[in-house]
């Protein structure tokens, strides 16, 4: 997890082991009840997910949460330290260890995306459950009258291999949209694959963050965005973003995508995971000066 403290907000910043998948929270001043930073202080820091995840998985009982995060010279002083005050009066605090890095961030545009979907993610997760079990990859195939979501009939990674000549489509008109923006449209629509499993997952975050969720589109090919919305018009206290890498035919691939692939990826059916944003650091942030908890 990659954490870094920058003027009024905070961001957290993380990669799945494949590099198909990166999720961005970015949480602005608002949304705390309490941000103190000390002037012309930033701090980029990356610490173990699997850590932190712990100590927030049960906070039923916690009605005050504090984190404090302390940067030094000496790297054996650093440490991010977590204090629950529960409603029984009892006080955890947890010291996490972390490593000071240049900052960590996708390079991606939503304002070069042509094609923007906005929808109610329990829509999406309900067309979902019709699909085979054990199903790796799905299609998003956008019209001017209807966004559908289908299976490839021989996609394999299937649970039951009988499964594999099952074809499942599931249509959702532009009216049942919340919005639904579409751009230049190819003759039998835009189509983009990619990783179901993935694809669910981020649709139950932004179910439980109970917001919309916003698609971004450009082309086959390219990286789908999603980004969570409030249902309320309201200032947002926090956005969440996710790059998701799509798939691509290998025959399909122009001469223009030439050299585009490092390494070439053979995956499902002779697809190959599509180039997208090069996970760069961004320019180095200037030195982390002793802080204050």
């Amino acid at each position: 997890l990659y954490l870094e403290v920058v003027d009024s907000q905070v961001s957290l910043r993380t990669l799945n082991q494949a590099q198909s998948a990166f999720v961005v929270f970015t949480l602005h001043e608002g949304f705390f009840s309490e941000f103190i930073i000390e002037s012309n202080v930033s701090a980029s820091v990356k610490l173990h997910l699997k850590n932190v995840v712990s100590i927030f998985r049960s906070v039923q009982n916690v009605d005050k949460l504090w984190i404090q995060l302390a940067c030094s010279g000496d790297e054996s002083q650093n440490h991010m330290r977590v204090l629950h005050e529960c409603s029984n009066g009892l006080r955890k605090k947890f010291d996490l260890a972390f490593e000071e890095v240049t900052s960590m961030n996708a390079v991606y545009s939503k304002d070069v995306c042509p094609h923007r979907i906005c929808v109610d993610p329990s829509t999406l997760l309900s067309c979902l459950t019709n699909f085979p079990q054990g199903l790796a990859e799905a299609t998003l195939v956008c019209t001017s009258e209807a966004v559908t979501l289908k299976n490839d009939p021989d996609a394999i990674g299937l649970d039951d291999m009988k499964d594999g000549c099952l074809r499942t489509e599931m249509r959702l008109l532009a009216a049942d949209l919340h919005d639904y923006t579409l751009g230049p449209e190819k003759p039998n629509g835009v189509h983009i694959t990619f990783s179901l499993r993935e694809f669910k997952a981020i649709l139950q975050l932004v179910k439980d963050l109970e917001h919309r969720c916003v698609l971004f589109i450009e082309d086959v090919g390219q990286p789908l965005i999603l980004s969570s919305e409030p249902r309320e018009d309201l200032p947002p206290t926090f956005v969440m973003e996710c790059v998701l890498a799509t798939l691509v035919e290998a025959a399909d691939l122009n001469d223009d995508l030439d050299g585009l692939f490092d390494d070439e990826y053979g995956g499902p059916n002779g697809k190959e995971r599509s180039h997208y944003d090069e996970y760069a650091p961004e320019q180095p942030m200037c030195a982390a000066q002793p802080a204050a908890p």
